[in-house]
């Protein structure tokens, strides 16, 4: 009979059905607990990637190919 652990986790989807029905109890009990704690640890809102700066190209180098040179414009979007 499994633990409060492993009902546990698989109320909170931490462990699948299959994974409840066939693995042995302490093994199971183990994957239980380990995948509860990963959770717990989980960000509730996805991390942010920060201001995406964007070089634009200024005069001369404007309409010519490749990356921008050193003192072209940076835009910060937000």
């Amino acid at each position: 009979m499994p633990s409060a652990i492993a009902k546990k986790a698989l109320q909170n989807k931490a462990i699948t059905k299959k994974q409840y029905d066939k693995l042995p109890e302490k093994l199971l009990d183990k994957v239980a607990s380990h995948n509860l704690e990963l959770q717990k640890k989980a960000r509730k809102n996805p991390a942010k990637g920060g201001t995406k700066e964007v070089h634009k190209k200024m005069g001369k180098q404007k309409g010519k190919p490749g990356r921008p040179k050193a003192g072209s414009t940076v835009k910060v979007k937000k």
